[in-house]
């Protein structure tokens, strides 16, 4: 799937993929951790762990189990489980672990980048807003650096500083609420690389 289809995608009637399941494997399918590097495959867990729509974890996803089994077995060979996968689904299971990911507003954002960059459209982004609390989620969905900007649609952000606190890796960062709501928000990411961030005013 390629960002634009996968933006697209997201242009879908809300009711509909609020019906949607959202998952990245199951006993139909080969499991991820064999079927994509360790990059894509968090890139991925991100875009289905934030969406609209329920999302689905398969039995040993969090271990990086790679046997696909059949259901109807009971044993399977010993694997060693990843500590790099369970550091990394702890961490984002208690960021997603909000009233806000289940109850708040979903919406596209809209971004744009420059004539002689083109990365910008391998870009995805979308936020969530409930009462004061906003989150931001962008994933570059390619093996390339893309660099973005990325517009909320948030209103009230000029005349502040805010902190965009990533959940996933922990960075702060503090950014003009002028800039972002004149520019957008100049988002830097590595090959398959992410962003989720919550804002609160410095």
């Amino acid at each position: 799937m390629t960002t634009e289809s996968t933006r697209l995608h997201l242009c879908a009637d809300l009711a509909y993929r609020e019906k949607l399941l959202r998952f990245l494997e199951n006993h139909d399918e080969p499991r991820a951790a064999s079927a994509f590097m360790f990059a894509r495959e968090r890139a991925a867990v991100v875009v289905t762990s934030t969406l609209t729509g329920a999302r689905m974890f398969h039995e040993g996803q969090f271990d990086g189990r790679k046997s696909r089994l059949p259901v109807f077995l009971a044993r399977r060979p010993d694997e060693s489980p990843d500590p790099r996968l369970q550091d990394f689904y702890r961490t984002l299971l208690a960021a997603i672990d909000r009233p806000l990911f289940r109850e708040g507003q979903w919406r596209l954002c809209e971004r744009t980048g420059w004539p002689d960059n083109p990365s910008w459209q391998n870009v995805v982004a979308w936020c969530w807003s409930k009462d004061d609390e906003r989150y931001l989620v962008a994933i570059n969905l390619s093996d390339c650096p893309a660099q973005a900007r990325i517009h909320t649609g948030w209103n009230n952000l000029a005349g502040r500083t805010w902190n965009l606190t990533d959940k996933l890796s922990g960075t702060v960062y503090e950014r003009s609420g002028d800039e972002l709501q004149s520019s957008g928000l100049y988002v830097d990411l590595a090959p398959w690389g992410y962003h989720l961030l919550s804002s609160m005013k410095a």
